[in-house]
């Protein structure tokens, strides 16, 4: 082998791979940007999770000895002394029930423990034995049994912390003993902890395949329309055949459409036939492993027995929308592919945006709820996992908030993949070549008047990666709470990237800004919807809050910041003034802008509005999602229908402003007394119903209002934007 030939080779095609701009991207700057945006959307699951309370039976109170106590004095909770905080404490509840009638019965008492456990009325029962008192007395030991369930997660970690609590309660005896009787520190074990499941056995295997399974259908489900969407759409332009399919009588949409169900059927036979493969092997393995060891042929048939025939019919049921989801999303990414090459870049960020959302349901205390069954991926796989472990309570109750969302992703997707294919650079792009003086000299000289989509998308991305840097190190410095660095934050990661790309991407900073005087009307209806849309934010804001509620960190989080700040002025300033003006240049100057080019008008105004709502679902909470996609699209309309980006700074101001200065307002003698003419509850800021009524009715006269309102300069004909005449007024 000549090595000199080798290296020339490798020097060609590490060339010819850097000079691909889309390669470049993937490889170099993609994930310098997914990292933090994937860890900020880590962090915001995880503060979403909330412990709750486990709930204990303990039967046979009366025989426990006086000192040291097991119980409160309420004996509603375990004594607080046998855990290391007081919020720990709080987190499982005691039911005191007597040791008398059924439970005194041996044969009757199993019965109803098992009942207790199942039908979810304890996540443990602790029995304590009539004559437990009499041998700790006589320094005898005593069995204290733990009854669970280790099928029901919630029901094992019950019964873990309980016996940590009875271990504590142990070495609290053993230190009275050693203490009262001087006996020797080595006098230990005055009672034994013995757990019994109470799980049927044949749902001891369905405990490990429903952890296992969910995972297995994402990744099989993935993988499996992942291939064929590359082949159906980039290997047809590498090829050489879309042309022909391009001129057959069949529209843009039918060819789509064939694909993704083409896409779609693959993915659901990869997915089963990779799922009946091992769920044999699983058998076969539990039968030769059983054959070897006797001894452990009961537990190892009970950990690998085959799944029952309901969990197998969930699983081909959920496959259906997990593959729709998963076959419509890599159709839409496969259309943006030159070549099978550039395909395959796109698998490895979609997979590490999938990966976490599955991974998540593997973690401990994670169950479903309609946070979770919102999120891609993460809902499905919680939903096959209380079905296959029998929790029908739970699944029936969230099954349409997890398939409802799971079909309109899809369908999001499925929409976006139909676009691509009437976009002919799309279609028909060469292979984009990277080189530093011409890209140098393109912005320089061959600038465009407004960005484009990937510019405002890559914009986007920018800031949430400036936001997790910043906030990383705003907390190693010990700022996390500065209201002086909160506004500095917002300027550097919120306005920064916007301006600095409009001024160096865009040949007119001013028209990607919308920088123009609007029409005092539109000022004016700005300020009315403001206020007339107050009402019914204000309750669609403590309708999300019933549903999604905050955990006790992030409420105290809030409350703490808030606390912090010394005036109404510094309030109004921090919490209203500077996100107006920073959000509204960068989501409806700079993104609106260039989400404008290539998609209508509609779109771009949603688009704009999604990407609001997500900053505030990743950077703040979770319940400001709705409220603030609904306002997005209402200041994404305005900008549009105004060509200036004024009105948008105004409601916004305004509306967040209204807000800050309620707590205050309702402080002073006449604002308490104007609070309880308008508000039912004045502390919610909730108004009365009559008020609430008047609101929908305005609103809708001034949003259809707006609606109906052009922009001047805009051309009648055809409804075409005017790109060569500089946006001065709006009208």
């Amino acid at each position: 082998m000549r090595w000199s030939n080798v290296f020339v080779i490798v020097r060609r095609e590490v060339r010819d791979q850097i000079r691909d701009r889309r390669t470049l991207f993937m490889v170099f700057i993609l994930p310098v940007l997914l990292y933090p945006i994937l860890a900020i959307g880590l962090l915001k699951l995880q503060s979403e999770f909330e412990q709750k309370a486990r709930k204990v039976v303990v039967v046979g109170k009366e025989n426990l000895p006086p000192a040291p106590p097991l119980l409160n004095e309420k004996n509603n909770r375990f004594a607080p002394s046998l855990f290391d905080s007081r919020d720990e404490a709080e987190l499982m509840t005691v039911e005191v029930r007597p040791a008398d009638g059924a439970w005194a019965d041996p044969g009757q008492r199993q019965e109803l423990i098992t009942r207790t456990i199942r039908l979810g009325d304890a996540d443990a029962v602790v029995f304590i034995p009539h004559d437990v008192r009499q041998k700790l007395d006589r320094l005898k030991e005593e069995e204290i049994p733990v009854f669970y369930e280790s099928t029901h997660e919630q029901s094992q970690t019950t019964y873990l912390r309980v016996k940590e609590v009875l271990s504590r309660w142990r070495e609290f005896i053993v230190e009275a003993r050693v203490s009262e009787r001087k006996l020797p520190t080595s006098f230990t074990e005055p009672i034994e902890v013995k757990g019994q499941d109470v799980a049927p056995q044949e749902e001891q295997g369905g405990n490990v395949w429903a952890r296992l399974f969910p995972f297995l259908i994402v990744m099989m489900s993935l993988t499996g329309a992942f291939y064929p969407a590359i082949d159906l759409c980039a290997g047809e332009k590498e090829r050489g055949t879309m042309e022909t399919l391009l001129i057959s009588p069949a529209s843009r949409g039918e060819i789509v459409m064939g694909k993704f169900l083409t896409v779609v059927l693959a993915s659901m036979t990869t997915a089963l036939l990779n799922i009946l493969s091992m769920g044999l092997t699983g058998v076969q393995m539990a039968k030769q492993l059983g054959a070897m060891s006797a001894a452990g042929a009961r537990a190892t048939e009970t950990v690998l027995s085959p799944p029952s025939l309901a969990s197998v019919f969930w699983m081909v049921l959920l496959l259906v929308p997990l593959s729709v989801f998963f076959s419509a999303l890599c159709v839409a990414l496969a259309v943006l592919a030159k070549s099978m090459k550039e395909g395959q870049y796109y698998m490895t960020p979609l997979y590490l945006v999938c990966l976490p959302l599955v991974f998540l349901t593997l973690a401990p205390g994670i169950e479903l709820n309609l946070f979770y069954s919102l999120v891609p991926v993460t809902g499905v796989s919680l939903l096959l996992r209380s079905l296959m472990l029998r929790e029908y309570d739970v699944a029936w109750r969230y099954f349409i908030p997890v398939l409802l969302p799971t079909i309109v992703y899809g369908g999001v997707a499925l929409r976006w993949a139909v676009d691509q294919f009437h976009r002919e650079e799309v279609l028909f792009r060469e292979a984009e070549r990277f080189d530093l003086r011409l890209w140098a000299r393109h912005l320089l000289r061959d600038k465009e008047p407004t960005p484009t989509a990937g510019q405002a998308i890559f914009c986007f991305a920018m800031m949430l990666t400036l936001a997790w840097f910043l906030l990383q190190y705003l907390a190693m410095n010990g700022l996390a709470t500065s209201l002086g660095a909160m506004a500095a934050g917002q300027i550097a990661f919120i306005l920064t990237p916007p301006l600095s790309m409009a001024l160096f991407l865009t040949s007119s900073p001013r028209r990607t800004l919308r920088l123009n005087l609007p029409r005092g009307s539109y000022v004016a209806l700005a300020l009315g919807l403001v206020f007339a849309l107050n009402p019914l934010v204000n309750e669609l804001g403590d309708v999300v809050t019933r549903l999604f509620p905050m955990t006790r960190a992030i409420r105290a989080a809030m409350e703490q910041m808030v606390g912090s700040v010394p005036s109404l002025g510094v309030a109004v300033l921090l919490f209203a003034f500077v996100p107006a003006i920073c959000e509204e240049f960068a989501f409806r100057g700079f993104i609106l802008s260039g989400l404008e080019h290539g998609h209508r008008e509609r779109s771009a105004i949603v688009l704009s509005a999604l990407l609001f709502a997500f900053l505030h679902v990743l950077l703040s909470l979770f319940q400001q999602f709705f409220n603030a996609a609904i306002l997005g699209v209402i200041l994404g309309l305005l900008a549009v229908r105004s060509r200036s980006i004024l009105p948008g700074i105004v409601f916004h101001f305004v509306n967040n402003a209204m807000a800050v200065a309620l707590p205050y307002w309702k402080e002073t003698p006449a604002g308490a007394r104007i609070a309880e003419w308008i508000y039912r509850d004045p502390a919610k800021g909730l108004y009365h119903g009559w008020l609430v009524i008047l609101s929908v009715l305005v609103s809708a006269a001034l949003l259809a209002y707006l609606w109906r309102s052009r922009p001047a300069g805009k051309a009648a004909a055809n409804g075409e934007r005017l790109v060569s005449e500089p946006l001065v007024t709006a009208g």
